[in-house]
């Protein structure tokens, strides 16, 4: 397989058929073997009922007592000529631009028993409009689920989905049929929008004995006057870096604050708030727009921890991020995000309903 090769292109190191985050990390057996994964899921079960029983010993519920407060449906346009970015939870966003909508990692219900869902879709899927792109970042039951793929598909059957070198096969097993798999650093030009793949420091699995034999990463999409980088599952690493030397410019980014604890389980394969704060300043970027919490229960935290760790975060940092913006979103709240250069428009408006 090959991989371009430039100054700061990093690459996933490949080898007998699996792909790896590094040299380093392939002489690790322990990460070839389907026992961590499993070890893993009923660890977080063990931690879930351990957070349960805490909870009613002590009073102090995982849940706030206004959690609906945070589920704030927005009216969905058909489609819009402004950049409109909604938050239906988790991973998954709905990028209305240039008269194109777009969904990232798409999950409606939830990924497993392990992991029921806390608050339902921001936007009802038989609500959504017509979806033109899907872009997968790895192949993690949360990001990408076969029910709500498949709703997709039939919904939209000339839906463009763009996914990771190795699972173009599952999609075309479960008859998909416009389908691109991407390596680090490709690039997908469709008409005025481009979807570039890009590192992520993390893994991927879906059955027992199939660890990292697709690849995983992020994505930037452009347009002609916006650049919005979704960030994907990932770990703290160097990849940030290397991707504001590619990109000068990033309007936005799209980054997991969570789960932050347990840290020891945690800090090798997601960001917790602060690191994703990091990461933010790494690539440069002009607007903060968090994801991967408040959706489901991974690790042990409250849910609103990363919300408050990501803003206090940004307090400290004030005087380096003077000229950015945190952008927190509600479930299903719609968002219009200004061009550079602009001056801000009114919130949710502009947009198409006819």
């Amino acid at each position: 397989m090959k991989f371009k090769k430039r100054g700061h292109f990093l690459r996933p190191f490949f080898r007998s058929g699996r792909f790896y985050n590094n040299l380093k990390e392939q002489e690790m057996v322990s990460r070839q073997s389907y026992l961590e994964t499993m070890m893993y899921l009923f660890g977080s079960f063990y931690k879930e009922v351990k957070m349960v029983i805490k909870s009613v010993r002590t009073g102090q519920a995982r849940l706030p007592q206004n959690v609906l407060s945070w589920l704030a449906p927005s009216k969905i346009a058909r489609y819009s000529h402004e950049p409109v970015i909604t938050w239906i939870g988790h991973s998954t966003f709905l990028i209305q631009i240039n008269k194109k909508n777009i969904l990232t990692d798409p999950i409606f219900g939830a990924p497993s028993i392990f992991f029921p869902r806390i608050l339902p879709p921001g936007i009802d899927p038989q609500k959504l409009p017509k979806i033109d792109y899907v872009i997968i970042s790895h192949n993690h039951l949360d990001h990408m689920d076969y029910k709500s793929l498949t709703f997709l598909r039939d919904a939209n059957p000339n839906v463009q989905i763009l996914v990771p070198e190795g699972d173009q096969h599952w999609f075309k097993k479960h008859n998909f049929e416009h389908v691109l798999g991407s390596i680090w650093w490709k690039k997908h030009v469709f008409d005025d929008l481009t979807f570039t793949f890009l590192p992520a420091y993390h893994w991927s699995q879906r059955g027992l004995f199939d660890r990292n034999k697709s690849l995983w990463g992020s994505w930037m999409i452009e347009s002609q006057e916006l650049s919005i980088y979704f960030a994907g599952d990932t770990a703290y690493s160097h990849h940030f870096k290397a991707i504001s030397r590619e990109f000068k410019q990033i309007d936005i980014a799209i980054m997991p604050v969570g789960p932050c604890e347990p840290r020891k389980y945690m800090f090798d394969t997601h960001v917790n708030a602060e690191e994703a704060g990091e990461a933010f300043l790494d690539l440069n970027a002009q607007q903060f727009i968090p994801m991967h919490w408040g959706t489901f229960h991974f690790g042990i935290d409250l849910f609103e921890t990363p919300i408050k760790q990501i803003q206090k975060w940004w307090k400290k940092n004030k005087s380096i991020l003077k000229n950015k913006q945190l952008l927190i979103f509600k479930f299903g709240e719609s968002v219009l995000i200004p061009k550079p250069n602009f001056i801000k428009p009114d919130h949710k408006q502009s947009v198409i309903n006819k």
